[in-house]
């Protein structure tokens, strides 16, 4: 090698460690493991939604795309018994969903529109192709709000903090879990980070009496929270904190918060008097899911058509049980990021910049006013609708770090080695999770039980376009099978009612039971529980002698699910 091509070397080296050349590399290494976590996430150990709030929404936004209006499949006896109660016909043709918020049904409709030839499944596909796309728009939105939420840290703190955020974010499995879960989480995450993005510079307006640009950026932010509400009602919790701490610290305070009020009311007001319109009850029938856990759980509620209201009275009852949950489990809620925990430490600092220090206590009356909300509307499972812990960990770490930082220099250790491998077990920690789940991803390739996509479908294939089928989950066999979907009523008598006056347009043609209610305890739920009335059923022990479907077959996986129908639809027709 010639001596003019060993400088050359040298000085591309020189450029790759400290030149314009680094910056390069190192963006093409992280935009290399973004990719690789997408294909993870999405493609290799994705098995389909798991989630009835996703899978209610996907079939509600299928509907949309096929010029069926806001309506669904998935029929709950609750929603029955309120156009009965309110003396309103049941709708008998397409039935208006009052149970979802609109916007993330309407997300879902944009983005399955343009695969409607691929929305019947074939008996070979493994996971759905909806919900593959449904999937793919959640990372889309995760990674568009990561990207506001960086240049809003880098405005906060500097450079350094907005990357170590982004990657930490990244790095959390429940952000991820949550991206491809197809609940509206994703969706609030791009809301939310927009909503900051427009705070902050309302207060950088406002510290530079720039009261004009200040009321236009409160009114883009009192708007992003109006379609947060429109995606999640709960999130109307943290415009509420929102709208305090207009009230409290934005200068003009009548003009700013009255005018954040009014803006972010005519965003919610057309939803909330399309569902008065419908049903009756501004609120729709999703307001009712706050009595989940007084006497029963929501479905014990919603599978009743003469629901016991008297447990309104015991809702105060789970606010401190509630609340305690949430304290108790907080660093699950944050997806066991350190950085993120590190954040209620972080406000015992104060920080030189007026507006990051006053900003982290909108934070603290934006997330306490949310877990409030959730208190009463109990998230449950590691995915859950209802939980909105997750939209506040991008800030909440950013905070967390830039406190770890000060600490950190505080000590004054002049020994570079030792600030890497304090960074390294602070994103060792953060990623733990992840590491835990990718390497310990089930073999099977679908969420069974008590999902199996190809199984569902094929059900309802032996069945009528405008058959009425019955299950315990009509959320699945809407959005797997197309077919209009009954909750599996609360007693058998409330069945046979809907049956015999044909409230949805014609008698039920058909019972698919499967291990939603099968798994499950005997004694405390099944023969005692909300599935008691239909135990014999359950169990294959039921006389279908005075019953409306006489015949029954069990079905794969395991022969853990069963189908009773009106007459015999499987002899002809090969079995699954």
């Amino acid at each position: 090698m010639s001596q003019v091509e060993d400088i050359k070397i040298q000085e591309m080296l020189h450029d790759i460690e400290v030149g314009p050349l680094k910056k390069v590399f190192l963006l093409a290494g992280f935009f290399t493991i973004v990719i690789g976590l997408v294909s993870l996430y999405l493609i290799l150990n994705f098995r389909g939604l798991d989630s009835e709030t996703a899978m209610d929404q996907a079939q509600i936004g299928r509907q949309i795309a096929s010029g069926n209006g806001f309506s669904t499949l998935y029929v709950r006896p609750m929603a029955m018994w309120q156009f009965l109660n309110e003396d309103k016909e049941i709708p008998s043709a397409s039935f208006p969903d009052t149970y979802n918020f609109p916007l993330n049904p309407l997300v879902n409709a944009v983005v399955l529109r343009p695969f409607q030839r691929w929305w019947s499944m074939e008996p070979t596909d493994v996971v759905y192709i909806g919900d593959r796309v449904i999937a793919s728009a959640g990372i889309a939105f995760f990674l568009s709000a990561v990207f506001i939420f960086f240049f809003v840290v880098r405005g906060l703190f500097d450079s350094k903090i907005a990357w170590i955020t982004t990657c930490l974010v990244l790095l959390t499995d429940m952000m991820w879990r949550y991206s491809v879960s197809g609940l509206p989480q994703m969706l609030l995450l791009f809301l939310f980070a927009a909503a900051l993005w427009g705070m902050h510079q309302a207060m950088i307006a406002s510290e530079a009496k720039q009261l004009g640009r200040m009321l236009l950026l409160l009114s883009a932010t009192a708007v992003c929270f109006g379609l947060m509400t429109l995606a999640q009602p709960l999130t109307s919790w943290i415009f509420l904190g929102f709208l305090i701490f207009v009230f409290s610290w934005f200068p003009q305070r009548a003009v700013s918060g009255l005018l954040v009020f009014f803006l972010y009311a005519a965003v919610v007001a057309p939803w909330i008097i399309r569902n008065y319109q419908v049903c009756g009850n501004p609120l729709g029938l999703g307001i009712f899911s706050i009595l989940d856990g007084t006497v029963g759980t929501e479905f014990s509620f919603m599978s009743n058509l003469q629901p016991d209201l008297t447990a309104f009275a015991l809702v105060k009852s789970k606010l401190r049980q509630g609340l305690t949950g949430q304290f108790q489990d907080i660093f699950n809620n944050l997806g066991y990021n350190l950085a993120g925990a590190a954040f209620f430490f972080a406000l015992l600092h104060i920080f030189r910049n007026r507006v990051t220090n006053m900003l982290r206590w909108a934070l603290i009356l934006m997330w306490g006013s949310a877990a409030l909300g959730m208190a009463f509307f109990s998230p449950r499972g590691e995915v859950s609708n209802n939980q909105l812990h997750l939209l506040f960990l991008p800030l909440f770490i950013a905070y967390g770090m830039a406190f770890l930082f000060v600490l950190w220099n505080r000590m004054d250790l002049r020994f570079p080695p030792a600030k890497i491998a304090f960074i390294t077990i602070i994103f060792s920690i953060s990623s733990l999770p992840m590491a835990v789940n990718l390497l310990t991803t089930p073999e099977i390739r679908v969420n069974w039980p008590p999902y199996v996509p190809t199984f569902i479908n094929n059900v309802t294939d032996w069945m009528d376009q405008d058959e009425i089928l019955c299950s315990d989950m009509p959320w699945a066999t809407a959005w797997y099978g197309g077919q209009k979907s009954l909750l599996l009523p609360a007693t058998i008598q409330q069945f046979i009612s809907i049956h015999d006056y044909k409230y949805l347009g014609g008698p039920v043609n058909g019972l698919y039971l499967t291990p939603v209610s099968g798994n499950r305890p005997f004694l405390s739920q099944i023969a005692k529980g909300e599935y008691g009335d239909w135990g014999s059923f359950i169990m294959r022990t039921a006389d279908l002698t005075n019953f409306p479907l006489e015949f029954f077959t069990p079905l794969p996986m395991d022969n853990e699910c069963v189908f009773y129908s009106n007459r015999d639809r499987w002899s002809a027709t090969d079995q699954l």
